[in-house]
């Protein structure tokens, strides 16, 4: 990395290391921001495991090489979200999305914890879109159902393509009638959904 340095620039004296809540407090001082209303804010949880890394993802994704670790995920999220309350003093979350990574290999019971503990330590408004990513290729009935009634009330479904080779050459795990089944189960169980689709694929 090289250093850049402005023309004229005084250094700034160096402060003590602090939390990044405390950093942000700074900036949250009465005074600090000229607003009659704090605006909104919409969430967002990362899920950072995949049944298998697809060769052109470039997001922060791994490999799920046998179980992964559910509980201690959750109880980090709660942890991140219990510190991160000083933050949003005031202001309401009007939208949820969880990504990843592959959410939807969450258990159902997992997302019922995960959203109870969003309910719990946020304010989060009554109507809120909450969204979750789904791999087609860890579509069930059942689970979805469970999401459903967890609070999920969006889904954002990772199709890509309805052509088998298509998929196959993108590493997918899912095939295109998985695709479909996926669409199914989703428009059984769900009002608002949307699908990523891929175009001009070789």
């Amino acid at each position: 990395m090289i250093p850049i340095k402005l023309a004229g620039a005084v250094p700034l004296p160096a402060t003590p290391a602090r939390s990044p809540a405390a950093g942000a407090l700074q900036y949250l001082k009465p005074g600090a921001l000229n607003m009659t209303a704090l605006p909104p804010l919409s969430l967002y949880i990362h899920f950072p495991w995949c049944v298998r890394k697809c060769p052109y993802c470039d997001f922060n994704s791994h490999e799920a090489r046998g179980a992964f670790p559910e509980q201690a995920y959750l109880d980090a999220v709660r942890l991140d979200l219990e510190q991160s309350l000083p933050l949003i003093w005031g202001r309401k979350i009007y939208t949820v999305f969880i990504g990843g990574g592959t959410p939807s290999l969450m258990s159902a019971k997992g997302l019922d914890r995960l959203l109870s503990d969003v309910r719990t330590l946020l304010p989060l408004d009554a109507n809120a879109e909450i969204t979750m990513e789904a791999n087609p290729g860890t579509f069930g009935a059942e689970k979805f159902k469970a999401y459903r009634a967890s609070g999920i009330n969006r889904l954002s479904i990772g199709i890509q393509s309805f052509n088998a080779d298509h998929l196959k050459a993108l590493g997918r795990i899912h095939d295109d009638r998985e695709a479909m089944r996926a669409v199914d189960i989703a428009q059984a169980n769900f009002d608002n959904f949307n699908l990523d689709l891929m175009y001009a694929l070789p």
